[in-house]
């Protein structure tokens, strides 16, 4: 029997360190290694400006502002990715709660 555990996004994620990236040159995506975990992942230019801004000090309703601002998009729409995106990047251990 397979059970899906939710993942706790922290309210203030940090990017761990120990993080490699990589741009595809001419695709607007980045590749991400966990150098400690070996570990990747690969991020458009959205999700990879959120994972810039984990800095243990900002929080998914203040990232969804920036997107709204950035990308002239809803409120509601830019936080429910933004917080999806977190919730991937947590799960596969990219940012934890600031220590």
């Amino acid at each position: 029997m397979n059970e899906a555990y939710p993942i706790t996004v922290p309210k203030y994620p940090k990017q761990v360190d120990h993080l490699v990236c990589e741009e595809i040159e001419g695709e607007h995506t980045f590749f991400y290694i966990h150098e400690e975990k070996g570990t990747t992942i690969t991020l458009n230019a959205v999700a990879s400006a959120i994972l810039d801004m984990c800095d243990g000090q900002t929080s998914a309703e203040d990232m969804a502002k920036v997107i709204c601002e950035t990308l002239d998009v809803a409120y509601d729409d830019a936080l429910r990715d933004v917080k999806a995106i977190l919730q991937e990047l947590t799960g596969f251990g990219f940012i934890v709660a600031e220590s």
